[in-house]
């Protein structure tokens, strides 16, 4: 019967647009990107061991590889929004992932760490951004209906990269020594060709030849001429979506539309005569900027973007210092590493949970937010006050719940403030924000282990960060809910 069920429910859904069965594939393939994007994470541990021994350098010269692999994914994300914008999310991906695999592969012929650091360091880093943008891009525009779902399964299937990629990258190493270990590595990402040439642009982006352009707005936002449909045969807005109107009455001036009326302004398809600007008409260079840089102006941006910035600093904080923590209060290094691995198995666990809880609307993004911050704030604090190892696996296991269930979020969310079409740069900008915090934690652990002698007074700062977070959401929740009302 279950397997009946979904039959019967795949059969129901259609085969190209929005929430389609090309949808979900476009999904899967995104996912097996990001476990590719986030398997530098995995190896980065082995392949710092292997430079050392290689290549008999110091490990400060060694970390400068992983170092930068790990921090241009997102500190590159400007460019790579920019580029999927302009060139689609698909090229990007082609490129990158034939760039990547070539630069990791060709590090087989390095004769010092200086080589390693440009090819694996920079140029795979780089590379590697275009994965993480364009990937969640992709997912985002491919859905409206199951995005959170979408989004955090293709996150379900990237997080396995802990599981897979550090014991692949050591018997690589152990078999074939560090040089075969980059050799293969790269071999492995390679895999990302075929999966980009499977991948086909979001249909958001797909309007018929010969059809205009239509937006759809709420009466509230119009201005100028505009055409006000209450039913009306099928249309596909810029954004994506269809709408079934019957009824349209057209105004040549501006008029105000009935509370229940349905906006649509049309734009001339680009190349048509009625697209060219002419005399004082014409659009400005002034105008086109302040159209761009208007979402980055807007506080619901820069709320998503710290607080996201602050899930993934939390969270790599806590992944960085839990063994040394733990040994700090007499843990022994082997427990010590049963704290991550509690923490990897809530986090995957759940990704796909959340998702499908959002969608089908058993809770609300914000409310996730809030949840997240609020457990986040707690796990923090229960690693500030207590040592036993219980304790500090209680607070693994909820760490890993905060992470599974928000780190997929962060596309959905710009989609859901500013629409799809303009997700890859906003993606991009965000990604380096976050990047940019992610560099102020080795001081912070600095001034807090070596000058303090403890990392209690770290573990309380993150943990307020957290709780003024939860206020910041509930009061963005209460907004929400108020907009909703009036509407």
């Amino acid at each position: 019967m279950p397997m009946a069920r979904i039959r019967h429910s795949m059969n129901k859904m259609p085969r190209y647009g929005l929430d389609s069965r090309e949808s979900w594939l476009t999904a899967a393939l995104c996912g097996l990107l990001l476990l590719l994007c986030f398997s530098t994470i995995g190896v980065s541990g082995v392949f710092f061991y292997g430079i050392v021994e290689t290549f008999g350098t110091t490990r400060q010269e060694a970390s400068w590889p992983v170092t930068l692999n790990c921090g241009l994914v997102l500190l590159a994300g400007p460019i790579m929004g920019f580029l999927s914008e302009r060139y689609s999310c698909r090229n990007v991906l082609l490129g990158c992932s034939l760039v990547s695999g070539l630069a990791v592969s060709s590090c087989f012929f390095a004769q010092g760490v200086a080589c390693i650091t440009f090819l694996f360091g920079i140029v795979h880093g780089t590379t590697l951004s275009g994965f993480y943008v364009s990937a969640n891009v992709l997912v985002a525009q491919h859905f409206e209906k199951r995005r959170v779902t979408a989004s955090s399964l293709a996150y379900t299937t990237g997080g396995f990269y802990s599981v897979v990629f550090p014991a692949l990258a050591e018997l690589f190493r152990n078999t074939y020594g560090t040089r075969g270990a980059f050799l293969l590595y790269g071999a492995v990402l390679m895999n990302a060709v075929p999966l980009s040439i499977m991948l086909r642009s979001s249909p958001s982006k797909s309007v018929q030849p010969g059809k205009d352009e239509v937006e759809i707005l709420h009466p509230r936002q119009c201005r100028g001429p505009f055409c006000a449909v209450r039913e009306c045969t099928t249309v596909t807005s810029s954004l994506g979506l269809n709408h079934s109107v019957e009824q349209i009455r057209f105004d040549g001036e501006s008029s105000e539309a009935e509370s229940d009326d349905v906006v649509c302004v049309t734009r001339p398809r680009a190349g048509s005569f009625e697209a060219r600007p002419t005399g004082d008409k014409a659009p400005g260079v002034f105008e086109d900027a302040r159209r761009a840089i208007r979402p980055f102006l807007t506080s619901a941006f820069w709320i998503t973007t710290l607080s996201f910035s602050v899930i993934s600093a939390a969270v790599f904080l806590f992944v960085m210092i839990s063994v040394d923590l733990a040994t700090d209060r007499g843990v022994s290094t082997v427990d010590a590493t049963h704290i991550l691995q509690v923490f990897s198995v809530t986090d995957i666990a759940m990704r796909p949970l959340t998702g499908l809880a959002v969608d089908f609307k058993f809770i609300s993004l914000e409310a996730v937010m809030i949840l997240g911050f609020l457990l986040q704030s707690a796990a923090f604090e229960l690693l500030a006050w207590y040592g036993s190892f219980h304790m500090m696996v209680l607070a693994s296991a909820l760490m890993g719940v905060t992470c599974g269930s928000r780190i997929p979020l962060q596309a959905p969310f710009l989609a859901k403030d500013f629409g799809v079409e303009k997700i890859p740069v906003l993606m991009g900008v965000s990604s380096f924000c976050m990047g940019v915090v992610s560099l102020l934690r080795p001081p912070f652990v600095g001034y807090f282990r070596d000058t303090t002698g403890s990392y209690t007074g770290l573990l309380h700062a993150v943990a307020i960060v957290n709780a003024i977070l939860v206020a910041v959401w509930a009061v963005r929740l209460l907004q929400t809910r108020r907009k909703r009302r009036c509407l």
